[in-house]
């Protein structure tokens, strides 16, 4: 069996050690990052350096006449005169034009892989054992079109640069503080572990049985403190289990009322999918009478003293088809398909489509989209009818003409979609209940277009609300999550909620 002196001897020295490694393997990481981007951008510098004068001597498709001899003294002028271990040419499909390779490996055809700068202390490691140099290059235009590239490699050598002295370095210095730590920890342990060994046993026997175990304090100083806070923490272990006890008792009654309530919403859940059957076959009979409404309207004379009759009865019948038809929107369930996209076109095709309404009741309307807007994952047509809704309640509530001003701006990890009216405002106690199903202050409403809008902001996992300020006018805002930021959202089909 392992005794805690050995465990807390293997602790210290495996903090130790990966504390010094990492510290090393850091070092390593950030120098040979720098060496790279450095020769990177060389290597790009040197390469376009080349590229213009290497233009008349790339066509479209391949070298001009003589240009590969000319091509070939240009990358030879380059590797004698810069410190690359190769430079060549290639055309737009990969081939090799002219190559200098003092070294006679030859160059490589097609698009050359770029060295990448490494991403981990592990991949740093890496790098100083299996050789790899590093290619930067520059394109070739011609009448803007690109002909070819011209292409330089540097060595190993040159890419590890200084690594491989600051591993060495870095590795003796870490030597040096792991025996010191290890001779550290040897004399810690033997001060440290032999007044613990018999409060490590009380603690097994305390995992075994939970009913308050308590220990003698003993006389000295430092393992009485121990002692003490092991008695306060057997303690606060039977007082806790008390306590669970009756959390657990907590917890069940409430999941009795969740199963309750699940229970109740499914029952609703049904209903509604009742209701939205009914309305629909109440909307067929309505649909029949209005038909026939109209054959009779067309048949009698303007002076038929039942023509008023009939009117009332068209007139009432397509206000209670509308009415189903906002119904049935609202109840039935669809799935909402979203994908990252702006909201700014379903915003301002929104206002345009209210615009010759807002003329005619000389409402001027503006839309404000902040730059750099985050993309959502949104339903662009369950979103287009949410924000035509409230650009209507809008117009609705400026009979005597005004301004209505939507924006679109972003807000931590939401977009907010606002829109405002200069009306007269919202009472409070009507705030409270805009956005319930049927709930109307207006004679000839339905009450289902704030409810639809509020569908809407929660089936794409946000919320909406309204304020109306002082001095009048109604301010009404929707709350959309950034693309990313709602789990299960992006690209998905996700079910309105009944």
């Amino acid at each position: 069996m392992i005794t805690l002196r050995v465990k807390l001897f293997a602790l210290i020295a495996g903090i130790t050690i990966f504390s010094t490694t990492g510290v090393t393997a850091v070092a390593l990481w950030r120098d040979l990052q720098r060496s790279q981007e450095l020769l990177a951008r060389e290597g790009a510098a040197l390469a376009a350096s080349v590229a213009p004068a290497a233009t008349r001597w790339v066509n479209p498709d391949g070298a001009a006449p003589a240009g590969r001899a000319a091509l070939a003294l240009l990358v030879n002028q380059l590797v004698t005169g810069a410190p690359v271990a190769r430079a060549w040419v290639v055309d737009r499909f990969g081939k090799v034009l002219a190559c200098a390779d003092p070294s006679g490996k030859g160059c490589p055809e097609g698009a050359p892989t770029v060295f990448t700068p490494a991403q981990s202390p592990l991949e740093v490691v890496t790098r100083l054992v299996e050789p790899e140099g590093i290619v930067a290059g520059a394109p070739i235009l011609r009448d803007g079109q690109l002909v070819g590239a011209v292409r330089v490699e540097f060595e190993h050598e040159q890419v590890l640069g200084s690594a491989w002295r600051l591993a060495w370095t870095a590795s003796a210095l870490a030597a040096v503080w792991i025996f010191l730590g290890h001779v550290l920890a040897v004399v810690l342990l033997r001060t440290i572990t032999r007044p613990l060994t018999e409060v490590s046993e009380a603690s097994e026997a305390l995992a075994r049985d939970e009913a308050g175990r308590q220990l003698e304090v003993p006389q000295e100083r430092e393992l009485a403190e121990v002692v003490k806070a092991f008695n306060a923490m057997s303690q606060r272990l039977a007082e806790r289990r008390v306590e669970n006890e009756r959390l657990i008792e907590g917890l069940e009654a409430r999941v009795a009322q969740k199963t309750r309530d699940v229970l109740r919403a499914d029952r609703l859940a049904t209903l509604g999918g009742i209701a939205a059957g009914f309305a629909h076959e109440l909307g067929n009979s309505l649909n029949v009478i209005r038909g026939f409404t109209a054959v009779a309207l067309r048949e009698l004379p303007d002076e038929h003293p039942n023509r008023p009759d009939l009117e009332a009865v068209r007139r009432e019948t397509q206000r209670a088809a509308g009415l189903l038809e906002r119904f049935l929107v609202f109840a039935r369930s669809r799935d909402a398909v979203t994908q990252p996209q702006s909201i700014e076109p379903v915003l301002r095709e929104a206002v345009e489509v209210v615009g010759p309404a807002a003329a005619q009741a000389r409402v001027a309307t503006s839309v404000e989209v902040a730059p750099d807007l985050p993309e959502v994952n949104a339903d662009a047509d369950m979103l287009r009818q949410a924000f035509l809704n409230l650009c209507v309640n809008a117009l609705q509530a400026m009979p005597e003409g005004g301004a209505l001003r939507a924006s679109a701006r972003a807000e931590g990890g939401e977009v907010l979609v606002e829109v405002r009216d200069s009306g007269p405002g919202i009472p409070p106690e009507v705030a409270a209940h805009v956005f319930e199903p049927f709930y109307t202050t207006k004679a000839s409403g339905t009450g289902l277009g704030l409810a639809i809008v509020r569908q809407a902001a929660e089936t794409h996992g946000g919320a909406v609300e309204v304020e109306s300020p002082p001095g009048g006018g109604a301010l009404f805002r929707m709350r959309l999550p950034v693309a990313g930021a709602a789990a299960g959202a992006g690209g998905g089909a996700r079910a309105a909620p009944v």
